[in-house]
């Protein structure tokens, strides 16, 4: 089980393009127009495996993300989020991760507020087992707008072996919130599973504001 709690002896030889960041608005290069993500099948989620230290669902689905093809691989969640929005964090994230055919891969970053429950959250609660590999047939809710703002950069996975060259899309308001309950119920099951911040460096950060 990967332990945060010893996180600064993780191995990182792979450079200084390190995830997750803090986002500063100010500083970002401004592009008006949305994040460019578009679905083109809907996301299938298949298996629901409790890896240790989170939820992790694999999938099948399709996207274009800034006109290029990728597929849907899974999605798992960090409760504290991992990305930080000019010094400040919501108290779920959930990320989406895709590859395309040469192994390319982007994760699109839903940073979650609290309010409402969500029905396809839900769904993964009820149905997780711990210790346990399941099949599920669970259909995504639409949890991003047609035109998604936020955070485009370029970094790294944010677990071990945290190898670099993967590109961003942090979204900053999804079409989902996790309720009080929701949000209690994977600080039961999960201790806090989110990597510290990490420096720029220098890297080029674009907000996409509508």
């Amino acid at each position: 089980m990967l332990d945060y709690t010893t996180q600064s002896e993780w191995a990182n030889g792979f450079g200084s393009q390190q995830s997750p960041i803090d986002l500063r608005s100010k500083d970002a290069d401004q592009r008006e127009m949305g994040l460019g993500f578009e679905r083109r099948d809907s996301y299938q989620l298949t298996s629901e495996i409790d890896d240790q230290t989170t939820i992790r669902v694999l999938g099948d689905g399709a996207a274009s993300i800034f006109g290029r093809p990728f597929q849907f691989v899974q999605l798992h969640f960090h409760a504290p989020a991992e990305h930080l929005v000019d010094g400040q964090a919501q108290p779920f994230e959930i990320h989406l991760v895709h590859q395309n055919r040469i192994g390319q891969l982007v994760v699109v970053a839903l940073l979650v507020k609290q309010g409402e429950a969500d029905a396809t959250l839900q769904q993964i609660i009820d149905q997780f087992e711990a210790g346990q590999t399941k099949p599920v047939a669970i259909q995504l809710g639409d949890w991003l707008p047609e035109r998604p703002s936020g955070f485009h950069y370029l970094g790294s996975l944010t677990t071990p072996p945290l190898t670099e060259g993967v590109e961003w899309l942090v979204v900053t308001k999804p079409n989902v919130t996790i309720s009080e309950q929701q949000l209690a119920w994977f600080k039961t099951h999960f201790q806090p599973n989110n990597r510290t911040i990490q420096s720029l460096n220098g890297r080029t950060v674009e907000y996409y504001s509508k």
